[in-house]
């Protein structure tokens, strides 16, 4: 069965601009050092949250990762790695995306999917991918969220909700 990484959301907004964290730039450089060891085993496919001025998410998490801004770009240690790249303005990175098409074309039916946020982006990305019947992987120490509590309910959720096998990144490894 062949695999595809999915590197949710490592953008400069949400690594230590606006809506960074100390938890989240430690994250942002083991999924460099994790990317670096995988090689070309895998495809890589990274998503950049990306929003037009005015965006009606706004609302709720105010101004980020606006269209053609810093905080939109993806972080320095990732940009130079080969993958394919997906801009989205949704949580979900199959919402209104071409990411579903490229899978298939590649032959791809098993996910390791991780990044920031667990409980909002990396979780709406494995609802769209288990509504899609792709194998689903989370790599835990892989992914960031607001709060400790919040990245662990994520987890928990979408092992019982999508039967998401969680794993570390060493496990990973041992599979890719």
């Amino acid at each position: 069965m062949k695999s595809a990484l999915i590197v949710v959301d490592i953008v400069n907004d949400f690594v230590s601009g606006i809506l960074g964290s100390e938890k989240s730039t430690e994250v942002s450089i083991r999924i460099a050092d994790f990317l670096r060891v995988v090689g070309g085993k895998s495809d890589v496919i990274f998503t950049l949250d990306t929003h037009i001025p005015n965006d009606p998410e706004f609302k709720v998490w105010g101004e980020h990762c606006i269209i053609g801004t810093w905080g939109s770009q993806q972080v320095d240690s990732l940009k130079e790695l080969p993958g394919y790249r997906i801009t989205k303005r949704h949580f979900d990175a199959f919402y209104d995306t071409d990411l579903d098409g490229y899978l298939r074309a590649n032959g791809i039916e098993r996910l390791y999917i991780f990044g920031i946020s667990t409980d909002i982006c990396v979780q709406h990305t494995a609802a769209g991918a288990f509504f899609r019947y792709y194998g689903l992987n989370i790599i835990s120490d892989l992914c960031s969220s607001i709060s400790p509590e919040k990245h662990l309910e994520a987890l928990s959720f979408m092992k019982r909700n999508y039967g998401a096998r969680i794993l570390t990144s060493k496990e990973a490894l041992g599979e890719i």
